[in-house]
């Protein structure tokens, strides 16, 4: 269930970082050192991005969707960081250039069940309302709130 794979400790909207290796950095940091990735991750994270882009431009918000090998996740997880300064990342698909504040890690141990966390991720992306409170939520609290109420499939 994707509701299981938020952590309100793996929430951070008030990263400072100036670009997206520092974000991976930081991210990927916390993520080993919170138990739910192996050592490669940040590497995986990396390379990941370099050839198969995750930014995705909806009508009211950006965001990226950097994920890796499910070799580098230890327990499923998503990883929602929001940047006090817009970003510069690459379109998924074109790899065009855009820029974003909100970025969602997604740990993926079972990679059959990420077509459907995606299709969920664009789902609620497309949907104003979900959108506006994603915006509005400015406390790791309020956001876990959220997005365990959004996806509680």
């Amino acid at each position: 269930m994707i509701k299981d794979m938020f952590d309100v400790d793996l929430i951070d909207l008030n990263v400072l970082v100036s670009d997206e290796a520092q974000l991976f950095d930081l991210v990927g940091m916390r993520a080993i050192e919170g138990g739910v990735a192996e050592l490669g991750y940040i590497t995986g994270l990396e390379k990941r991005e370099l050839s198969y882009p995750t930014g995705l431009q909806f009508p009211e918000i950006s965001v990226a969707l950097p994920h890796v090998d499910s070799k580098y996740i230890k327990k499923p997880f998503i990883y929602i960081a929001r940047n006090k300064e817009v970003l510069n990342v690459k379109q998924m698909g074109d790899a065009a250039d855009m820029s974003t504040r909100d970025f969602l890690f997604l740990g993926i141990k079972e990679g059959s069940k990420q077509p459907q966390l995606l299709a969920s991720m664009m789902a609620a992306f497309q949907d104003s309302a979900f959108v506006e409170k994603f915006k509005n939520a400015d406390t790791k609290e309020k956001m876990y709130e959220l997005v365990t109420e959004t996806f509680k499939d």
